[in-house]
């Protein structure tokens, strides 16, 4: 049974204005529901949107790291070209050309290349005359204390040094010029120390000197001359200075191009040299085509073919040694006097001007 309250209440509701205001409450506590079910779906609609903006801020950034790995990479490429690589204006070669052509491009070595005098018996007279000072050798395989050199680098190894420390000793120069430096920079600091009483006056020319510096001493440093800047921007009047017996000592970008430094020595640095001075030149190799495996990692390095020309029918330039000829063509001599220029051949080629 309901109690007096309860029914007074009953009867109060079902009186017309009463009645109309509990409805009006019951419409707004449900339109107020309504509204709050509203406000939960735009909640979670917020919540939702701000998940996929932070998504879309993520891959925004995954984007943009992207583009700039792309944009690196395109830099580091360099300049849009004027044809694509390969393209027969380019001087980048082909590649399907190169596999098309391999054959003839990397057969067995001619015993002659016309028009360059390779001066053969002069190259085995040379190597009889350095092979004197083979036996004395001590440079460790590795590096090790009280030498800065060793055979085992990745840039002058084995029979690059070999030929190096011979032709100092057999010339004694009272000067080298070096044109890039680091583990032949070595090689002559230990050759000029060890067996010439420091009597070399040594110039380095190297405008990335971080490796020079890492290898040598602060007491060389100040025995030493050292431009670190390019070649091309060295005065001639440093080459002028070397006379008969010295050595310019040339590892270079290995790239004829317009105000390239293989450029300036060509052109400008070979013909400024006096009589009887000797030059080094790196990463020769013969008959005057570079290593299979570099042409396929695409270096497109075109000094040797530059110095092939500049020595035909060029009595001006006399070839005195040129290791990887003597390892093709008489590796059993070599083997004789310089056995491990035989095991261990380099890309080194000498000349002296005449």
């Amino acid at each position: 049974m309901e109690s007096p309250i309860s029914l007074l209440k009953t009867q109060i509701k079902k009186a017309a204005p009463i009645k109309r205001l509990v409805d009006q409450r019951d419409g707004l506590i449900n339109e107020r529901a309504d509204l709050l079910a509203q406000i939960r779906g735009l909640l979670e609609e917020t919540n939702r949107l701000h998940s996929e903006i932070d998504a879309q801020r993520v891959q925004a950034e995954q984007m943009q790291v992207a583009l700039d790995a792309s944009r690196a990479e395109v830099a580091w490429f360099g300049e849009v070209p004027f044809v694509p690589n390969g393209h027969f204006y380019s001087p980048i070669p082909s590649m399907a050309e190169i596999h098309r052509d391999q054959e003839k491009l990397f057969a067995a070595p001619p015993s002659e290349i016309p028009g360059v005098d390779l001066n053969v018996e002069g190259q085995l007279q040379l190597v009889r005359d350095i092979s004197q000072y083979y036996k004395d050798l001590s440079f460790p395989a590795d590096k090790q204390e009280g030498f800065r050199y060793y055979y085992n680098n990745d840039a002058f190894n084995y029979s690059d040094g070999v030929f190096l420390n011979g032709i100092l000793r057999y010339a004694r120069p009272k000067r080298v010029v070096e044109v890039g430096s680091g583990y032949s920079s070595c090689m002559l600091l230990d050759t000029n120390e060890r067996w010439l009483e420091n009597s070399i006056d040594c110039t380095f020319i190297e405008p990335y000197p971080a490796l020079l510096n890492r290898l040598i001493s602060d007491e060389d440093r100040a025995r030493i001359t050292v431009y670190p800047t390019r070649l091309q921007d060295v005065d001639l009047s440093i080459f002028q200075k070397l006379d008969k017996n010295d050595v310019l000592f040339i590892d270079s970008t290995h790239v004829s191009r317009i105000g390239s430094d293989v450029n300036y020595l060509f052109f400008e640095i070979l013909p400024a040299l006096k009589h009887g001075v000797y030059i080094h030149i790196h990463d020769i190799f013969y008959p005057f085509e570079y290593p299979r495996v570099w042409v396929e990692e695409r270096r497109a390095w075109n000094e040797l073919y530059l110095l092939r020309a500049f020595l035909q029918y060029n009595p001006n330039f006399e070839i005195v040694a040129f290791s990887d000829y003597l390892v093709k063509m008489h590796k059993e001599f070599l083997a004789a006097h310089l056995p491990v220029c035989a095991s261990r051949p380099g890309g080194n080629i000498w000349l002296r001007k005449q």
